[in-house]
């Protein structure tokens, strides 16, 4: 990991301690930790279970963009690379996990095409969370507005990527230009995004991130039911969904902040007093979020420690099938 993003890091997770102290500190302090001793050792492992197999279904769509391009990476190295982008998932946008490319760069993977998935794949988290969104209709229609939000915002920009005059519309505007170079890059990007745009890879890339990230909003379900808060399942992961879009409309390093905050909001609107709003949140996020992340620097370790010596992508294992 090059200094730059170290940095970022290290500012992400310092921000994300100041942020939870602060929660834990303006409200009842020994009644947020009560509240987390609640949570036993069983479903301490279920919720992480489920986050694990959020990455598998999402590492599996993501393992069909690649071969949709023509590339057939050995499963585990590129499992390692997909994990390895979680480390930089607390950038805005979860732009950093584009790391990602670099490693796929080895395998004659363009940057164009790993980007390109990246897009797509963010393009279809942002629908379905905004379909999962709306199950909290369902216990407060008075939320539709939040709902509506997240669907004008999504529907403008998927339907705008998904123009296929845009890419040329796109190397015309350049022509010329300072900055056509930059703007030539991004209709590279979004040719090699119509690939995946295609119904048939579209939908099932959808199917599998209202599935993932449904998964998600369960581990929040299931975190509140033991701490005592009295929410039904689809209320669970609506309130999850509406939160997660709020923090990466925020544009801060991993929805910091304007996640944690909608989500207590909501539990707390749902019934859930202060502290028992703010050890939902906490745990939550450390499950979905923070494990990603240190899932993502083990596998940064483990590529680290092949990179002298072990399996090279110019290996005969590394360049596979390629």
């Amino acid at each position: 990991m090059s200094p730059r993003h170290r940095h970022a890091l290290t500012a992400s997770i310092g921000l994300a301690i100041l942020l939870y102290l602060t929660f834990v500190l303006l409200a009842d302090q020994a009644a947020v930790f009560a509240a987390l001793q609640r949570i036993g050792l069983p479903m301490l492992l279920a919720i992480f279970a489920l986050s694990l197999f959020n990455y598998l279904l999402r590492f599996w769509r993501w393992q069909r963009y690649i071969a949709a391009f023509g590339h057939d990476l050995p499963w585990w190295r590129h499992w390692l690379y997909y994990l390895a982008g979680f480390i930089l998932t607390v950038t805005p946008g979860k732009a950093g996990e584009a790391v990602r490319s670099l490693y796929l760069h080895g395998h004659g993977v363009s940057y164009a095409q790993s980007l390109a998935a990246l897009f797509v794949e963010r393009l279809l988290d942002v629908l379905a969370m905004s379909l999962l969104a709306l199950l909290i209709l369902l216990a407060r229609p008075d939320y539709a507005w939040l709902v509506a939000v997240a669907w004008a915002l999504a529907l403008a920009l998927g339907g705008l990527v998904t123009r296929p005059w845009l890419p040329q519309r796109l190397r015309d505007w350049g022509h010329g230009h300072r900055y056509g170079h930059q703007v030539e890059r991004l209709a590279r990007l979004l040719d090699s995004a119509a690939t995946l745009l295609q119904p048939g890879v579209f939908l099932f890339g959808l199917g599998l991130g209202v599935l993932s990230w449904g998964l998600e909003g369960l581990s929040l379900y299931l975190i509140a039911r033991d701490i005592g808060v009295g929410i039904s399942l689809v209320t669970g992961i609506g309130i999850y969904a509406i939160a997660v879009l709020a923090g990466a409309l925020s544009f801060l390093p991993g929805g910091l902040g304007g996640t944690e905050a909608v989500m207590g909001g909501l539990l707390i609107a749902f019934g859930a007093d202060g502290p028992s709003a703010v050890a939902i949140t906490l745990l939550c996020r450390i499950a979905t979020l923070w494990f990603a992340v240190a899932l993502g620097g083990v596998a940064v370790g483990i590529l680290g420690i092949d990179s002298h010596g072990l399996n090279r992508p110019g290996d005969k294992e590394g360049t596979g099938s390629v």
